[in-house]
């Protein structure tokens, strides 16, 4: 499935949701009890808060749905839990919301995106820093937080003016420490590297001489598989509850989804410094052994388990979600039996749950069907469809984020 032929240029976009593999645990209304859910329907252009049953799984809106921009493609939250962003891909704006004590929205401020077509969010571990993938226009958009407003910072374009192809920018992981952002180029099958500072300007890492990935990269980039669709870093179990920064070297394993190509592609980050990472610069280098793993069909978005090693990916091809064991001492990724767990139609994006103390739920927006279907992580880390089956939700769901 090719990224650019998307449902109207949005409905296909890749919803890059930076709280999925974030460093930073965002607040829960009732955290000892109930996680938060927030779901985007791309039909009648709504955001609606769900909370979530930590015992059962039990999902029950709360509160009002409230307005986004046209086709809502992706989600992100600041760190401390108190403000959301959403992007829209149709009229080129990134809403913001503060989220309420009980889960709930407040009225979006709504801020013109600085490219067009943005289907990818992800925000510093400080929570001071928003970046966004602008598909159509092939650049990034940086901008400084204030509550939910944006200030732009600039763009950096993900190609050069030599490239053949366009670069068409799918996902965006920022390194758990902060300081690098590495973008997925779905058209020219490349992870590129940049280094930014404070204030969020970006600037390209240093490329290798030759540029391995050829003419129209702006800076360092790696190869990957074809039409690289989801960007996300292995759990960081070393958090710093006060900064909401990584404080060990444990998450320094990148994962790419090749959509075009049915794998996963397996890289360890310079990122910190340690035995093999003398002066920490971002670079990547592929696993010495099984460096790519094979994920069928479509593989996107990424849901790594905050408390747990497991790593799971949204198969768009199939109506699925792979399922995976991380070994951190080697980056490994281990299918587990069974390889998968069905969704429904179309399925869009996908959330988990981030408690420690009870058990876990996964939920996939299927937006081919206006349902969401509800998952809980089983002891082995396998996924279990709820009892209940998939519940509907109108007006075609997209993005989606739990916490």
């Amino acid at each position: 499935m090719r990224i650019e032929s998307r449902w109207a240029l949005a409905l296909l976009a890749v919803a890059c949701v930076a709280g999925l593999n974030s460093c930073a645990t965002a607040r829960n209304p009732n955290s000892s009890t109930a996680a938060s859910m927030w779901v985007a329907t791309a039909g009648d252009q709504m955001a609606r808060s769900y909370s979530i049953s930590l015992t059962t799984g039990a999902v029950s809106q709360t509160g009002n749905a409230v307005a986004t921009g046209a086709q809502p493609q992706a989600m992100a939250i600041t760190p401390d839990g108190k403000t959301l962003f959403i992007a829209n891909g149709g009229d080129n704006s990134i809403s913001g919301y503060v989220v309420n004590s009980d889960g709930t929205l407040g009225t979006a401020a709504k801020t013109t995106s600085s490219g067009q077509l943005p289907v990818a969010l992800a925000i510093d571990p400080t929570g001071k820093i928003l970046f966004a993938a602008d598909q159509q226009s092939g650049d990034i958009s940086a901008y400084t937080i204030s509550s939910t407003s944006l200030t732009a910072v600039g763009t950096v374009p993900t190609q050069t003016a030599a490239s053949p192809v366009s670069a068409n920018p799918s996902a965006l992981a920022v390194s758990p420490g902060g300081n690098f952002l590495y973008v997925a180029n779905s058209a020219t099958d490349e992870v590129l590297g940049f280094a930014y500072d404070g204030s969020g300007v970006l600037t390209p890492l240093p490329s290798a001489n030759p540029n391995p990935c050829g003419v129209g990269a702006p800076g360092y980039c790696v190869q990957v598989g074809t039409n690289p669709s989801g960007l996300a870093f292995s759990r960081c179990a070393g958090i710093t509850a006060a900064t909401a920064v990584c404080a060990t070297a444990d998450a320094s394993n990148l994962f790419v989804s090749n959509a075009g190509s049915n794998n996963i592609s397996i890289f360890s980050a310079c990122l910190q410094t340690s035995a093999t990472c003398a002066t920490p610069n971002g670079t990547l280098t592929p696993l010495s052994t099984n460096s790519t793993v094979a994920a069928c069909c479509g593989p996107t978005i990424f849901l790594i388990d905050p408390t747990a090693d497991l790593v799971y990916v949204l198969e768009r091809g199939t109506a699925q979600v792979g399922q995976f064991r991380y070994s951190p001492a080697t980056g490994a990724l281990t299918a587990l039996s069974p390889s998968f767990a069905s969704t429904g139609a179309s399925p869009f994006s996908a959330g988990i749950s981030s408690n420690t103390s009870n058990s876990k739920w996964v939920f996939v927006t299927n937006s081919g069907a206006s349902t969401i279907s509800g998952f809980s992580v089983s002891s082995g880390g396998t996924l279990v469809g709820l009892s209940s089956g998939p519940f509907p939700i109108s007006g075609q769901p997209t993005a989606i984020l739990v916490r």
